[in-house]
């Protein structure tokens, strides 16, 4: 049996072009399978502790690239697996005699096996059976040898290949999941922050009703007054002038000027006062749907004095009865701000000023503009923060109050809004009596963020 150099380099030149694993070793076994002039040969792939059939060339290879009844067996099993197990290579001359042979649908009678070694580790397997005793010599099995060694790295850096593109898929993927992840925790924070907003507003319900129901309620009355007392009396002077045609026009200007000025200035008073009632509750419901609608993360530019005092008018009613609010707001440029998500940071600081009041107190609230910044400071007179709860007030779930009066998010959304949202900064001063937040907000970067 002749072996051509020619063929040999062919083989090699063969694996060289060949990119993907399962192309190699499919390569491999019609190679060797050409040159030996085997009528059989696997390639078994290691895998931890174990030999997979790979490719095959003959009668396991019965048609394109199917191995029929593919075998994995456990390294240091069978005469393939003895042979990964050591790195020796094999000739088993009648495997009859041998206890380790493995049928695998031939029943051949001698087999040769070879390993494909590299860095020390056993990484393949090829083996060869043939119907014959005695059907393989030394001369082939360092053939073969010669063949494994070439194929060694060329095995190696394709399974480096496949490994490194199943991380990157690995990878690709963990980064679409983590993608999600986080879309789905954005969704859920801004989720959180629109809940707890509302909550606010459940809380604030009752005063808020009661501060649209007033206005509302002396409007409506007004309105009554002049249906029921104003009309009828303008319509019978209407009537007592359109009665008598042969009234002189003197009197008639008497009786206008009588009438009509008593009836006009109540019913001038009484429309202002109607008026005024029914902007004030306009006022209040725009304020209130200010702030309740769920916020987009779109910046504009905003009055954050206005936003200050939108708040106030929504809290005048929760307030009143406890606080004394004074406010310091100096003139600020409008700058670019979620103003809807400044706005519950407003609500929030100025009701647990509120809350900390026990009796009566005072609240300030107070903005100045310092070029680079705005800043604003919300102060109360209550009973102030334990110097050693300080560090931990914007954890988020962290509250000093009693169970079920507090999520103990408030305080952790206002720094995520101020400090992450809006790249500002918030801090509080307190020494066991009255409370000191302050807001600071670079201006710069909010006029780049609208650009």
């Amino acid at each position: 049996m002749m072996y051509g150099v020619d063929k040999i380099n062919a083989f090699a030149l063969a694996m060289l072009n060949q990119a993907e694993l399962d192309d190699l070793l499919w390569s491999i076994a019609q190679g060797v399978g050409e040159i030996m002039e085997f009528d059989d040969c696997v390639i078994y792939l290691r895998n931890g502790d174990k030999l997979v059939q790979m490719a095959a060339f003959g009668i396991k290879n019965p048609k394109d690239r199917e191995i029929f009844e593919r075998i994995e067996i456990p390294v240091g099993e069978g005469i393939v697996g003895t042979v990964a197990l050591t790195g020796e290579s094999e000739i088993v001359c009648d495997t009859r005699t041998d206890p380790r042979y493995i049928n695998d649908q031939y029943d051949g009678l001698s087999e040769l096996a070879v390993p494909v070694v590299y860095e020390g580790e056993t990484i393949a397997v090829i083996d060869s059976e043939s119907n014959k005793p005695n059907d393989y010599s030394e001369f082939e099995q360092a053939l073969l040898q010669v063949i494994a060694n070439i194929a060694s790295p060329r095995i190696a850096s394709a399974q480096y290949q496949l490994k490194l593109k199943q991380t990157q898929v690995r990878l690709e993927r963990s980064n679409e999941e983590l993608k999600h992840s986080l879309n789905e925790l954005a969704k859920n924070q801004a989720a959180l922050i629109q809940s707890e907003k509302m909550a606010s507003v459940g809380v604030l319900s009752a005063g808020v009703a009661h501060e649209i129901n007033t206005p509302l309620g002396f409007s409506i009355s007004n309105l009554n007054t002049v249906l029921e007392d104003f009309l009828p009396e303008l319509t019978q002077v209407i009537q007592r002038v359109k009665s008598d045609p042969d009234l002189p026009l003197t009197s008639r200007a008497l009786l206008y000027d009588e009438e009509f000025n008593y009836v006009l200035d109540d019913l001038s008073a009484l429309t202002q006062e109607t008026l005024n009632g029914l902007k004030s509750a306009k006022q209040i419901m725009l304020d209130l749907k200010r702030f309740s609608r769920e916020d987009s993360d779109v910046f504009i530019l905003s009055d954050i004095n206005q936003g200050i005092e939108s708040t106030l008018n929504i809290l005048r009613n929760e307030l009143k009865t406890d606080c004394e609010v004074s406010l310091d707001l100096q003139p600020l440029p409008e700058v670019s701000v979620n103003i809807g998500k400044l706005n519950q940071v407003f609500m929030n600081l100025i009701m647990n000023a509120k809350q900390a009041i026990s009796e009566r107190g005072k609240i300030a609230i107070s903005t100045q503009y310092f070029g680079d910044w705005i800043e604003v400071k919300v102060s109360d007179t209550g009973c102030g923060i334990p110097k050693s709860h300080l560090k931990d007030i914007f954890t988020p779930f962290y509250t000093t109050k009693p169970v079920g009066e507090g999520t103990g998010l408030g305080l952790a959304i206002c720094y995520r809004i101020i400090c992450q949202e809006h790249n500002g900064k918030l801090s509080v001063d307190s020494d066991n009596q009255g409370t000191v937040f302050t807001i600071q907000l670079p201006v710069k970067h909010q006029v780049e963020k609208t650009a």
